[in-house]
């Protein structure tokens, strides 16, 4: 027996066994793949990878309204050293009308003070960021003052980040764990 009369005689009992499988099990992967589909228009997962928060895994409800001392998610936008639309999550501190008050490279929101680093963990200049002026600043319409809680987290007391752009935020992040 030749090899293509094989494969012909597989492919002839192959059939039937695939037809049997999508008869029984067709509507229970269609039905899958559109709960898939809902999830994935509504929601996403996100992994921390870095010592910023203390969780590892974040729930992220698409365009769910944030809320100060809550998580927030939102895509990056500056450029290096990650890809633009490399989605972030971090703690949100301060929403429009809130108060922020900076001290040379420290920030204060409520009674949170954050001490600002002249240079990140990879050795990387970090700028106060230039969207708060020295004293007391009020957050302006549609931007969010976010921060980490690890004290070499990237977040808006810094110019790399700054303040976050509403248009920039995919919604509000749940820790898993």
């Amino acid at each position: 027996m030749s090899r293509s009369s094989e494969l012909v005689i597989t492919g002839r009992a192959f059939t039937p066994k695939l037809l049997r499988f999508v008869r029984l099990h067709g509507m229970s992967w269609l039905l899958l793949l559109a709960l898939a589909e809902v999830f994935q228009a509504n929601y996403r997962i996100a992994v921390n990878r870095t010592p910023s928060l203390p969780y590892s895994l974040y729930f992220i409800c698409l365009n769910d309204a944030v809320e100060t001392g809550g998580f927030i998610a939102f895509h990056w936008h500056n450029g290096k050293p990650f890809p633009d639309g490399t989605v972030f999550t971090k703690r949100l501190l301060a929403a429009t009308g809130d108060k922020v008050t900076r001290h040379g490279r420290d920030v204060t929101v409520g009674d949170v003070t954050l001490h600002g680093k002249a240079y990140g963990i990879t050795g990387r200049r970090l700028f106060p960021n230039d969207q708060l002026r020295e004293g007391d600043n009020i957050i302006p319409p549609g931007k969010y003052f976010v921060a980490g809680d690890h004290e070499y987290s990237l977040d808006s007391r810094y110019g790399l980040l700054g303040l976050v752009d509403q248009k920039e935020v995919i919604g509000r992040a749940y820790p898993i764990f």
